[in-house]
C-alpha cells in the first residue's frame, strides 16, 4: 500500500529538466493549471526563452496570477532571479465580452499552497506577492525593477491599459511586456503603443498564437521584432478577426438584451414622431421644438447609456 501511495505522489521537476523543456517549448513544463491554450503556453515559453537569451538573468512581474500556472516556469527557472505576483484577488472579473469570469477561492494563500506542492522552498523564496491593483504598488516596492512582465488581469480595455501604465512604473526602460487574451484587449494594446509613441519610447509589438501579444521596449524592441516576428501572426488580420469575433460573441450571448434595447428605442422614436406630428397640426411646432428636441435627445442618450453600461464595460 505504501509503495502504491508513493507512486501516486507527483515527482517534482528539477531545474535542469525545466530549463530543457523551456528551451524546446515543451508545454509539459506547466505543472500547475493555467487558463490558456496549448499554443498560448508555447508562446509563453518562446517569450521566456527570448528573455533568457537577451537578458541572461531577469526579474519577472505578473499581473493576475490566480493559482500560479504562468508563474511556475519562471519560479523553477534559475535565470529568473525574482518573481512578483500582483493580483487584487477578486471573486469575479468583467471582460470585453460583457460577461463576468468567475474565480472561486481566489487567494494568494491558495496559490502558494498549490505552487509549494510542485516547487522546492528555494524556488518559492523568489516569489513576492501583492494583493492589490498594480496601480497601488509603489515604484520602490519592486527592486530591482522587472525586465519581463506579463499582464493577465481584468480583460477590459480600460483596466488593461491601467495595468500597463502601472507596470511601466515597476519595470526597467529596456524590458519585455506580454499580454494574454490579446484578442479581447486589442484596443488597450494599441493605446499602449500610442502612449509609448508619446513618451518617445522605442517599441515593437508581435502577436503570437493563439492570443499572446509581446511588446519589446527600448533596446529589446529589436530583439522582439527579430526573434518573435518570424513566429508571429499577421497584425492586421489578427486585429480585424479579434474585433469581428468579439462583437459576434456579444451579439450571440446577449441577443435577447440587444433586441429589447432596439425595440425600446424604436418605441421611443415612434412616440416622439407622434408628438411632433400632433404639435405640428396644432400650429405650435416652432414654440415647442426646442423643448421637444431636448426631450428627444435625453431619451436617446438614456438608451445609449443603458446599452453602454451593459455591453461596453
Amino acid at each position: 500500500m505504501q509503495d502504491k501511495l508513493r507512486a501516486e505522489v507527483p515527482q517534482m521537476l528539477t531545474a535542469d529538466q525545466a530549463v530543457g523543456m523551456i528551451g524546446t517549448l515543451d508545454i509539459a513544463v506547466f505543472q500547475v493549471q493555467t487558463q490558456s491554450t496549448f499554443n498560448d503556453r508555447a508562446s509563453f515559453l518562446r517569450v521566456q526563452t527570448l528573455a533568457r537569451s537577451a537578458l541572461g538573468r531577469y526579474i519577472y512581474l505578473e499581473v493576475g496570477s490566480h493559482i500560479g500556472g504562468s508563474l511556475f516556469p519562471h519560479l523553477i527557472d534559475p535565470a529568473c532571479q525574482g518573481a512578483v505576483s500582483v493580483d487584487p484577488r477578486p471573486a469575479a472579473l468583467p471582460d470585453e465580452r460583457a460577461e463576468f469570469m468567475r474565480y472561486p477561492e481566489n487567494s494568494t494563500a491558495r496559490m502558494i499552497a498549490v505552487l509549494s506542492e510542485r516547487l522546492p522552498p528555494s524556488a518559492m523564496a523568489k516569489l513576492t506577492t501583492f494583493d492589490s491593483d498594480v496601480s497601488a504598488v509603489p515604484p520602490g516596492a519592486v527592486e530591482p525593477k522587472a525586465t519581463l512582465a506579463f499582464i493577465d488581469g481584468e480583460h477590459t480595455n480600460r483596466a488593461c491599459f491601467s495595468d500597463f501604465a502601472g507596470v511601466l512604473q515597476l519595470t526597467k526602460p529596456d524590458c519585455i511586456i506580454s499580454f494574454h487574451d490579446a484578442n479581447l484587449i486589442a484596443d488597450a494594446i494599441i493605446n499602449a503603443e500610442r502612449f509609448l509613441d508619446h513618451l518617445g519610447v522605442a517599441h515593437e509589438t508581435v502577436f503570437l498564437p493563439d492570443t499572446v501579444a509581446v511588446m519589446g521596449l527600448g533596446r529589446l524592441a529589436s530583439a522582439v521584432r527579430d526573434e518573435l516576428q518570424p513566429h508571429g501572426l499577421d497584425r492586421v488580420a489578427f486585429l480585424e478577426r479579434s474585433q469581428r469575433e468579439l462583437w459576434s460573441h456579444i451579439a450571440k450571448v446577449h441577443s435577447r438584451e440587444i433586441r429589447t434595447e432596439v425595440e425600446r428605442l424604436r418605441s421611443d422614436n415612434a412616440r416622439l414622431a407622434e408628438e411632433i406630428e400632433r404639435t405640428r397640426k396644432a400650429g405650435r411646432l416652432d414654440a415647442r421644438m426646442s423643448r421637444m428636441a431636448r426631450r428627444a435627445s435625453a431619451r436617446i442618450r438614456k438608451v445609449v447609456d443603458r446599452i453602454k453600461r451593459r455591453f461596453a464595460r
